[in-house]
């Protein structure tokens, strides 16, 4: 009986196409935010420290004065009004300690269910982590509508996370932008593999042939040697984008869908008694968290928001942070976000941050993911040069 059924090559040639077609105008329609997204995120990796290549990283830095001491030394040089929002250590050995303040607004109130300093920013605070000496500076530029001055760092950061576009509308669609990055790396690796004996030659690429050619074998070697960087960064640019709903989808922990602190334990005023001081909710914290040290202490940014103090523990030679709440007015901790107790998918998207931003992860994976942000570049010039290529050699043919 004759098999009048198409062939599997036949249909496998037929997706192709179709994740060839969708391929091409999903890069061709958003390639100048690709391209900004990738440049941006580059840029912003040389503002932060290069991992060292070889021996361990510095240990991590620690407040150890006082905080309430802290906290006076600053008050006495910023304007009245002002509430402190965050007290930060030392970046480095022989940094200062540094406090953000809110700006005083006395008619408004952060918004419900914000995140801790929702608020507008107020003056900023360097203080000598011995001395106690005091040096103010500006609010940082563009932290608010009446800001002023041009801060080329706070431009990268902000089109990176949302592409200048103010509200969370931005931010997702950001994330939307890390969705269809990977499906360009998994559409890219279904027509780029080979067939037959061709597998040495789809990893290299050589100049002097055509154009048509030479654009389309490096967009498949570069492709290729760069997927798992691109698509890891991908992944990561879209979880970052929506952490609460792609860890709601994979089960995870609540602390992991609620790592930016929207949803904090509610505390309350007891009657007759006298909150605790910042002092004593360190102590609380450190009590329930023993062999910590102090990285940095969140102040209530409402009347119902508990104090959030960040400690620092050392396991197997790295920090790990961990953030305790402490109910002041019940002077007990309220609530422990601890990684160790987190289960391996729940550490997978905890570590997503520091995958995105090559944090943490040594200096080969920092220069990955730093070369990573040229990517989208190079795609898009020879993906729409191939394009155009086509588009005029199918011209000519139908003119010949």
């Amino acid at each position: 009986m004759p098999n009048n059924l198409p062939s599997t090559p036949a249909r496998r040639t037929s997706i192709k196409h179709v994740l060839a077609f969708i391929h091409l105008w999903v890069g061709i329609i958003f390639a100048l935010p690709f391209i900004a997204l990738g440049l941006t995120g580059s840029i912003l990796m040389l503002n932060h420290d290069i991992p060292p290549l070889f021996g361990e990283t510095q240990a991590p830095t620690a407040i150890t004065k006082p905080v309430g001491d802290i906290l006076a030394a600053a008050q006495r040089v910023v304007p009245e009004g002002v509430t402190p929002n965050i007290v930060m250590a030392p970046d480095h050995a022989g940094d200062p300690i540094v406090i953000r303040f809110n700006a005083a607004r006395p008619s408004e109130t952060p918004p419900q269910g914000g995140p801790p300093g929702a608020g507008a920013r107020g003056p900023v605070v360097s203080i000598d982590p011995e001395t106690l000496a005091t040096t103010v500076n500006a609010p940082p530029a563009g932290s608010g509508p009446a800001a002023g001055g041009f801060n080329l760092q706070r431009l990268m950061h902000d089109l990176h996370g949302r592409l200048l576009i103010e509200g969370g509308i931005g931010r997702k669609i950001v994330g939307w932008l890390g969705v269809f990055m990977c499906f360009l790396g998994i559409s890219g690796l279904v027509m780029w593999w080979p067939r037959g004996n061709a597998w040495a030659s789809a990893f290299t690429f050589k100049f002097g042939k055509s154009a048509l050619k030479t654009n389309r074998d490096m967009h498949g070697a570069v492709g290729i040697w760069g997927l798992v960087v691109f698509m890891v960064v991908s992944f990561s640019g879209a979880y970052l984008g929506f952490p609460q709903q792609i860890a709601t989808f994979m089960d995870a922990a609540p602390m992991v869908r609620d790592q930016r602190g929207v949803q904090l334990p509610k505390v309350a005023p007891i009657e007759g008694e006298t909150p605790a001081t910042v002092d004593e909710a360190v102590a609380l914290a450190q009590e329930k968290v023993p062999n910590t040290s102090l990285w940095s202490v969140i102040y209530p940014a409402r009347p119902d928001a508990p104090f959030r103090v960040n400690l620092t523990r050392v396991d197997d030679s790295k920090p790990v942070r961990i953030a305790v709440f402490v109910d002041h007015f019940a002077k007990k901790v309220a609530e422990v976000r601890d990684p160790a107790a987190l289960s391996g998918i729940d550490k997978f998207l905890i570590s997503q941050r520091g995958l995105h931003v090559g944090a943490g992860y040594g200096v080969v994976w920092w220069a990955l993911v730093f070369l990573s942000g040229f990517l989208p570049l190079v795609f898009t010039v020879t993906g729409i040069t191939m394009w155009w290529l086509k588009r005029r050699n199918k011209k000519r043919m139908q003119a010949a």
